[in-house]
């Protein structure tokens, strides 16, 4: 299980990278930041295809998307200066609660 969140959080990490630097990147105009936009989806979006061989789709897909999304908009207000409203806040705080909720364990009731 160790390895299946190091695998994840790596591919999460990357898939920040390489939105941050897709903004420093100018619309691809600038080559060294498009490099390693390049760079990072790849291997981010390699390693989400690898997670999802022996775990649930659904569960790796909303993680994956879940938690870049709560770091790019965290990256976006602190790098970028993006702005931050209570709506917003609200919001990141319901995708982290779903986060979290699709990790608790899942306790099966048998059915007589």
């Amino acid at each position: 299980m160790l390895k299946y969140y190091t695998f994840l959080s790596l591919s999460i990490i990357l898939e920040v990278v390489g939105a941050s630097f897709m903004k420093l990147s100018d619309g691809f105009t600038e080559a060294f930041p498009t490099i390693i936009v390049i760079f990072s989806y790849s291997v981010a979006l390699g390693s989400y295809i690898l997670l999802t061989k022996e775990n649930e789709i659904g569960i790796v897909n909303a993680l994956w998307a879940g938690g870049g999304t709560v770091l790019v908009s965290a990256l976006g207000m602190i790098l970028f200066q993006e702005s931050l409203s209570a709506l917003k806040l609200f919001g990141l705080v319901c995708i982290v609660s779903g986060v979290i909720g699709l990790n608790l364990p899942n306790k099966k009731k048998e059915v007589l």
